[in-house]
């Protein structure tokens, strides 16, 4: 059996006025989702954060690559950036509004390999048609395109880099559901094609339901998992639709 993609042990995080959440622990493992549902303030969000090292955790350890990025210094972290990702809820923070979508796109392999916009763009070519971009696509600005056109660049800029894991903070919520469902299926088919592990944030059960092999439910500040039929049992009886954090 492989090991996890990650691993959180016993995770913290507190404020001034009192804990997030409190001694979190789970595992991803590798090509699965795991989903973070909960009410709003329940701390999906910045656990994703903790997580991908955007915030400090207060206690406990992330595990990836049998290494502790909870306390891994900045250098280190940078290092294997690449293989940890995130999608954010408003994909256009992403994307510099100063460039047009080809050097957005190539930006991580210019930066992380070193090459030339050029050589970059042919390396992805293939990545940006999967992607469902076009060569007209490519010469716009963030605000000349759809948000499913956005969170499509975002996509392949992630995945330019071969991430092992993507967290994906509510990344339709601002979609259409039209478009929502698209974006959900290429992430599907992308993790299909490629093993990538996902960590699906989302206030959306259905999307849960669609997307994730199991699901942490964070409530006060504490998580119980289930498998995907016990987590739509919970929802039937308890759940109440509420505004995404």
């Amino acid at each position: 059996m492989s090991s996890p993609v990650l691993q959180l042990t016993g995770l913290s995080k507190s404020y001034g006025h009192g804990d997030i959440f409190s001694g979190i622990s789970f595992e991803v493992g590798s090509g699965k989702t795991v989903g973070l549902f909960g009410q709003s303030g329940s701390g999906k969000s910045t656990l994703g954060r903790c997580i991908m090292r955007l915030e400090a955790p207060s206690s406990g350890h992330i595990t990836m690559q049998g290494m502790d990025l909870a306390r891994m210094g900045l250098r280190k972290l940078r290092e294997l950036r690449p293989s940890f990702q995130m999608i954010f809820q408003h994909p256009e923070v992403s994307l510099n509004p100063r460039m047009i979508l080809a050097e957005s796109v190539a930006e991580p392999l210019m930066v992380h390999k070193g090459i030339g916009m050029d050589e970059a763009l042919k390396e992805i070519a293939p990545l940006i048609r999967r992607v469902g971009l076009r060569d007209e696509h490519l010469a716009r600005y963030p605000h000349q395109l759809s948000g499913g056109e956005v969170q499509r660049a975002v996509l392949s800029r992630i995945f330019s880099l071969k991430p092992k894991l993507v967290v994906a903070d509510e990344p339709t919520s601002m979609l259409d559901v039209s478009v929502q469902a698209q974006v959900l299926r290429l992430m599907q088919d992308l993790q299909k094609e490629t093993g990538v592990s996902y960590l699906f944030i989302s206030h959306d059960p259905d999307v849960m339901s669609v997307m994730c092999d199991q699901v942490l439910w964070l409530d006060h500040g504490n998580g119980v998992m289930y498998d995907r039929a016990a987590f739509l049992d919970r929802v039937k009886t308890e759940y109440i639709p509420v505004a995404p954090t």
